[in-house]
């Protein structure tokens, strides 16, 4: 868990502007800049998730989805897991589908055949989202190893702002920086979802 607040004060000090009586960057606008890099993270790692619950509606195959998703990962109803298929072999082989299955578009989920599920089930989607901020007080919900990642970024596109020659060069520094920290969150995070489970061996006595 990483705060806000924690975030913008690493921010003005790289970015020398600690001064509140006269702040060249407003809290508005580095907020604005880390929900940027939020979303530059979370669809590089893919490391917010979240479950959504839909309720079936009579005569209803398409159900809208949250604005901020990124990928499902399962749909299940009664705790049953439904088969997940392609908006493309959809379009193609749905004469031949006859079994319960559920497949998407961009924004949008479809159950099919309809005839196949009750109306009023709930089904629960689970799925990998874009995580966003509003407030210097709110909570990041990720490892504290992402904190300076989130800072690079921020203060990448904060130099971006205020322009000039040498502003572009600070810029340049530390989106080089955020690419680094980037990779070696990718590498952690991709070793901690695949990491082989532990066996331990006991005497007997």
């Amino acid at each position: 868990m990483i705060k806000v607040s924690e975030i913008l004060l690493a921010v003005r000090s790289r970015l020398n502007d600690t001064d509140s009586s006269n702040y060249r960057w407003s809290n508005e606008e580095l907020l604005d800049y880390i929900n940027s890099s939020l979303a530059d993270i979370g669809k590089e790692l893919e490391c917010f998730t979240h479950k959504e619950f839909l309720y079936v509606k009579e005569d209803t195959d398409r159900y809208s989805l949250p604005h901020d998703i990124l990928r499902v990962l399962s749909v299940t109803i009664d705790n049953k897991p439904i088969t997940i298929k392609s908006y493309e072999y959809m379009s193609k082989h749905k004469h031949n589908i006859f079994d319960l299955c559920v497949y998407f578009d961009e924004q949008s989920l479809f159950l099919y055949p309809t005839k196949k599920v009750e109306v009023g089930k709930k089904v629960e989607v689970d799925y990998k989202y874009i995580y966003q901020i509003e407030k210097k007080e709110d909570d990041i919900n990720i490892s504290k190893l992402a904190k300076k990642a989130i800072l690079f970024h921020t203060c990448h596109l904060a130099f971006q702002i205020n322009t000039s020659e040498k502003n572009s060069g600070k810029s340049t520094h530390y989106l080089n920086l955020y690419d680094k920290e980037l990779s070696t969150l990718r590498y952690t995070f991709f070793k901690n979802k695949h990491s082989k489970d532990i066996k331990q061996k006991f005497k007997k006595v």
